[in-house]
């Protein structure tokens, strides 16, 4: 059942929108949906300074909507993000990773900063060999993400582009099956405008700007729309060979004002166009999934976002920027709660059947007394009489044997798991990977992996001393590996804090 069901969260600078999927019969249900204004303060010019009160917001909006999955796909889009199209290196090279890394870093938005990215290829249409969507953005801001929707509790299987979710959303209606025209899609979201174009379903070209101040006025977003589309268009028209010459242009207008006449306005100022405005409002109704009895406002991208858990639509595009850490670990602590689970269960049928067994063998030997006693009165008194004290000193210990039992269970250390994996978590420097974890009769614990320099791994060291669940971290061996630019492995041992069980 947990597969079925998903969540899609969309967190842009002005408010946040949640939907709730499930998978059923004939495609796709919205089960509930809300959208609510992000709280005063969280965010600040595109950069989060409360998150706890992201945190809370969504905690409250999943309490309101009695939404108790935890399932969920996430895009962020207050921050920094860049989205471009690279053409992949012939002879697809093993270092691609490395090749897409140096490329977006040379990008001004991301100047100076941690990235992380994720790419996946895109089939070209002129054959001019494979291509690469690529995306990436801070480091930082991923990170702090993470820790809001863990505290929201939320199991956080994607962060994706906003884009993603809205193109997943609109393509069985606005790209799929349209072979004799271009299409354009547009989409004002978080203070961020995305246009990206489809040819033959393939995804051609894709750009995203942020909006400057002067621009948010209605007339003036609807002017800056009208130039950007417009230059797009003549670039195709000009240089790019074998063009339909017919465009299919959808905008998307998400938690902004466009004018009331926006629609007009953009058709008399983009000639020769088939062109379509929605809001937030009304962006629904060119989705495929079924939201008619969904109580509250569905949003758009919330639900293309909980379609990609759903795989309830493909459309060859797959961007993750969750870090492959973060992923490990969620997994070991989904199988530590199994574990943790089975063995609450065992132990009273253990106490059980350990109490049902001693119980029947000391009935059985009272009984053994009393035919004793009643058959072999002949017999010497006194040897009767040590015959029954060893008896009931045995009974005595068997009876004694199921509170003995519970005894050593309780007086074995315990681990708090869940805790310790999510301290280790939060206290990985985001250049570093964690690829083993091993623990050893409950006091130790050994971490492999892979840096990108040796001072990320003595950082990573000091944090885990430094944690309430380690007593103490030593660094036991590093290697770099031999070909250029390897990352550092390394080895860290550590010395687990244990406490007794209390009964």
């Amino acid at each position: 059942m947990r597969n079925q069901v998903a969540l899609g969260i969309d967190i842009s600078d002005k408010q946040i929108s949640i939907a709730k999927l499930m998978r059923v019969k004939d495609g796709v249900k919205v089960l509930k949906a809300d959208i609510a204004p992000v709280p005063e303060g969280a965010i600040k010019d595109g950069c989060l300074e409360k998150p706890e009160l992201l945190a809370e917001a969504i905690r409250e909006m999943k309490s309101r909507n009695r939404i108790r999955s935890k399932r969920a796909a996430l895009s962020f889009s207050a921050g920094s993000i860049i989205a471009d199209i690279l053409e992949a290196p012939r002879g697809a090279p093993s270092n691609i990773g490395r090749f897409v890394q140096n490329e977006l870093k040379s990008y001004v938005a991301l100047s100076g900063r941690e990235i992380t990215f994720d790419f996946c290829g895109i089939k070209s249409g002129q054959g001019k060999g494979d291509r690469l969507l690529a995306v990436a953005t801070d480091s930082e801001e991923l990170s702090v993400v993470n820790r809001i929707c863990g505290r929201a509790g939320l199991d956080l299987e994607a962060i994706e582009p906003p884009i993603l979710g809205y193109i997943r959303a609109v393509f069985a209606e606005r790209v799929e099956g349209k072979f004799d025209s271009d299409v354009l899609i547009a989409v004002l979201h978080g203070g961020v405008l995305t246009l990206c174009i489809f040819r033959k379903q393939t995804l051609d070209f894709i750009r995203v700007e942020d909006i400057n101040e002067e621009n948010t006025e209605p007339d003036k977003l609807c002017q800056l729309l009208a130039d950007q589309i417009n230059e797009i268009i003549q670039y195709y028209d000009i240089d790019v060979a074998d063009t339909s010459g017919k465009w299919e242009v959808t905008i998307i207008a998400d938690d902004v004002q466009l004018p009331d006449n926006a629609a007009t306005s953009l058709r008399d100022n983009i000639a020769s166009v088939d062109l379509e405005v929605r809001t937030g409002e009304n962006a629904c109704q060119d989705t495929i999934v079924d939201y008619n009895d969904c109580k509250g406002q569905p949003s758009a991208n919330a639900i293309g976002l909980a379609m990609g858990l759903l795989d309830a639509r493909q459309i060859g595009l797959r961007i993750n920027l969750v870090p492959p850490e973060s992923a490990e670990v969620r997994a070991v602590k989904r199988q530590l709660v199994l574990t943790t689970a089975i063995i609450i269960v065992a132990i009273p049928l253990l106490m059980l059947a350990f109490g049902s067994g001693f119980s029947r063998l000391a009935d059985k030997t009272k009984n053994s007394i009393t035919n004793s006693m009643q058959t072999e009165m002949s017999q010497n008194m006194q040897t009767l009489l040590k015959e029954k004290q060893l008896l009931e000193r045995q009974i005595e210990l068997l009876s004694k044997r199921p509170s003995e039992l519970k005894d050593i269970l309780a007086s074995r250390p315990t681990l708090d798991w869940a805790k310790i994996l999510e301290d280790i978590r939060s206290n990985t420097p985001n250049d570093v990977r964690i690829t083993a974890m091993n623990s050893t009769g409950n006091t130790e614990m050994i971490l492999e992996g892979s840096a990108l320099s040796y001072d990320e791994i003595r950082r990573f060291v000091k944090k885990l001393s430094e944690s309430d669940y380690i007593s103490a971290a030593s660094l036991t061996e590093t290697t770099r590996e031999d070909e250029p630019g390897g990352l550092v492995l390394y080895t860290i041992n550590c010395s687990l804090i244990i406490e007794k069980n209390e009964t």
